[in-house]
């Protein structure tokens, strides 16, 4: 039960810097959006979005069935983000709550409250 409640105060905690990155950098949040928004109609693993963000290669998260060419421009929507001056805002979120997945923290971003998010482990 304690683990339940500190990953709702985890959740919580990610909630406000969200909000904060939302109210202190609107033109990279307008980004971020965008490219979310991007991965969730694409139907592409958040994580792999997190990913290309980290420059790492997550082969569970690469997608199978996906056009190369709606790839491509996808990863090029990530890599105007990655060209944002400000990214490293959107990274030291990451980095800060790295106990949190790439899905929930994207999730909240969009609009999710934590409380809908705690204890799920559907969404990749």
């Amino acid at each position: 039960m304690t683990t339940m409640l500190e990953s709702l105060h985890d959740l919580n905690d990610a909630k406000k810097d969200v909000e904060s990155l939302k109210h202190e950098y609107p033109e990279l949040n307008e980004q971020i959006v965008h490219v979310v928004s991007l991965t969730r109609q694409l139907q592409l693993k958040y994580g792999y979005m997190g990913s290309l963000l980290r420059d790492k290669e997550l082969p569970d998260y690469e997608p199978r069935f996906v056009r190369g060419s709606i790839l491509t421009l996808y990863q090029q929507e990530v890599r105007k983000l990655k060209d944002h001056p400000q990214v490293i805002q959107l990274k030291e979120l990451m980095k800060k709550h790295r106990n949190i997945s790439d899905s929930k923290l994207f999730l909240l971003i969009l609009g999710a409250k934590p409380e809908l998010l705690q204890g799920s482990t559907i969404i990749k």
